[in-house]
């Protein structure tokens, strides 16, 4: 089920760069790397984030993004090459299983666009990981969208 909620995420990263179409391969990648510096993250809430740069056209080739960890506050002093974020917006977004990261994407925007609700191309997309003991993984996925 697809949601418009106000929420500001707070987030201690390591920024990224890379083509859009290898971004299944890159995100993963980066955040396995982030995870074994993740210990040196102070406030941490201990969720896994990623943080997306739009693709913006057909023209837009490579993009930012920065994988991480939610924080409850910002630390006095951040881990050698991480960065702040805090992201305050409205975002339409939707929850299940990480191996179905893909088709949630897909279904919040068809929400979208059904519902006649704009995304935002200056704010990121956000995925959120909640770990589930014994389970598979969640993700929920936040796509900025315009007032």
């Amino acid at each position: 089920m697809c949601n418009v909620v106000s929420k500001d995420f707070k987030a201690v990263v390591i920024r990224n760069r890379g083509l859009f179409k290898d971004y299944a391969q890159l995100v993963p990648e980066a955040a396995q790397a982030f995870l074994k510096q993740g210990h040196l993250v102070q406030n941490s809430s201990g969720l896994e984030v990623a943080f997306y740069e739009p693709k913006r056209g057909e023209d837009h080739l490579e993009g930012t993004f920065f994988t991480g960890y939610l924080v409850h506050e910002k630390a006095e002093m951040l881990p050698n090459g991480m960065e702040y974020i805090d992201a305050v917006q409205t975002y339409a977004s939707i929850r299940g299983k990480t191996s179905e990261v893909g088709d949630l994407h897909s279904r919040l925007n068809r929400w979208l666009s059904e519902n006649n609700r704009q995304q935002s191309t200056d704010q990121y997309i956000i995925e959120v990981f909640y770990p589930a003991p014994n389970e598979e993984e969640e993700a929920e996925v936040f796509i900025p969208i315009k007032d």
